[in-house]
């Protein structure tokens, strides 16, 4: 048999423990800090209508979703974001108390080419932050963007901030005409991932040859987000005020050093309105060319569905690419307790042991199988477990184990009560 066959879809992947162990850990760990910030969990349905995804998402979504007529013919599509679908709900129930504060956790499908780090089927935690046009809203949400990414210990994180209200008004200043400022806007949003030339020839054809030096002049400003005033007050001077406000706020939150104004960062989603962002880290130039995050305000999507319109604004992280660019031992280790019992006498005992750590909320696994405690230790670390406990005769006749730590490689033999105090230590 061909294994090709055995393979999922071309742009998914299978989720064995090593992957998903990562990736439900990432969005455990976020979900929990969101909870933090007031944001409260919910979910979405994977399905909808098609009319609702293609709503103001631009003229090339349609091409980027898994869609299918149903068998009553109407036509459906898997969601690529949870932004669309909540922001449908909110329009559904008008009478919600605002702001709302909702996060989630949960899978994505999108129609792109497949390539390193990018997938058809992938996993996003995000927060939507609904009800408010304050600056404090925007900087709330990119506080928690780098709060989360440093949680998890993401390396190196970055925030790439920028307005579209800024560039159309760069644009504006240039004389570009407005009915081609949505195609200019995306040809910005491709730069950094094609070369000068090709940057070049997409603005040509636009007919703005003859531009081309002021778009990319302006579509390369990047310094900090501290000076984000002065480098905006040359074309838009409300929006400098803006950026010297929200610039005062994330200093506050003690992030002010991660962010940076980058007047390249547009978002490919028409319905972002404003201020838009996205995070990169280090890890080598397949990771760092990588956004793992963006998000923005998109002020005008609930009204789309239902008037009148709502401001909203929020984020979304790429679990997947989040647990590619994570390599510590931490991530690569699970605090279950590998047990293994020498001689059958002890099963008894072994098993009592077991139940008094998972009554503690401690994963074991009852080691019965393997031939010697050489064998236990190997397919413990093979499974990336990150405690092994052993019960001989010795333990057996104290009411004792011995615990190994696989990652600090120390070994202590301990009562259960101190045993378990040392494991949840960790």
């Amino acid at each position: 048999m061909n294994i090709a066959y055995l393979r999922p879809p071309r742009g998914l992947r299978d989720y064995p423990p090593e992957i998903w162990g990562r990736i439900k850990y990432l969005g455990e760990s976020f979900l929990e800090l969101a909870s933090l910030w007031g944001y409260r969990e919910v979910e979405a349905p994977a399905l909808e209508k098609l009319e609702i995804l293609e709503k103001k998402a631009g003229p090339n979504v349609r091409d980027e979703i898994y869609w299918f007529k149903d068998k009553g013919g109407r036509e459906l599509g898997l969601i690529f974001d949870y932004t669309v679908p909540l922001a449908r709900y909110i329009a559904a129930n008008p009478s919600l108390p605002k702001p709302i504060k909702w996060c989630y956790f949960g899978r994505v499908w999108r129609y792109d080419e497949p390539q390193a780090g990018r997938w058809r089927e992938f996993w996003q935690f995000g927060v939507e932050l609904i009800g408010s046009d304050k600056v404090d809203a925007d900087a709330e949400v990119i506080a928690l963007m780098v709060k989360c990414l440093e949680k998890v210990g993401v390396p190196e994180p970055k925030l790439m901030v920028c307005d579209r209200r800024l560039v159309m008004s760069a644009l504006d200043t240039m004389g570009i005409d407005k009915s081609i400022r949505y195609e200019v806007l995306r040809v910005i949003d491709k730069k950094k991932k094609i070369s000068p030339e090709e940057f070049r020839d997409m603005l040509a054809k636009l007919g703005l040859e003859g531009k081309a030096d002021d778009i990319s002049e302006f579509s390369s400003t990047l310094v900090p987000f501290n000076e984000a005033y002065e480098a905006a007050s040359n074309y838009d001077n409300n929006i400098a005020v803006f950026f010297r406000e929200l610039s005062e706020i994330l200093n506050e939150y003690g992030v002010i050093e991660k962010v940076f104004l980058d007047c390249s960062i547009v978002r490919g989603l028409d319905y972002y309105t404003g201020l838009v962002f996205e995070a990169f880290c280090s890890g080598g130039d397949r990771l760092s060319r990588l956004a793992i995050g963006g998000g923005g305000r998109y002020d005008e999507l609930i009204g789309l569905y239902r008037k009148p319109g709502v401001p909203a604004t929020g984020f979304a992280l790429g679990v997947d690419r989040i647990a590619m660019a994570l390599t510590s031992r931490e991530m690569n280790k699970v605090n279950i307790v590998n047990l293994y019992y020498m001689d059958k006498s002890f099963r008894g005992y072994a098993i009592m042991v077991a139940e008094q750590l998972r009554r503690n909320k401690i994963p074991v696994v009852l080691d019965f199988y393997s031939k010697s405690i050489r064998d236990s230790l190997k397919q413990a670390d093979k499974r990336g477990y990150r405690f092994q406990i052993i019960i001989g005769r010795k333990e057996f006749g104290e009411n004792k184990v011995t615990l190994k730590d696989l990652v600090e490689k120390t070994q202590e033999t301990l009562t259960i009560e101190e045993a378990i105090t040392r494991i949840r230590s960790t």
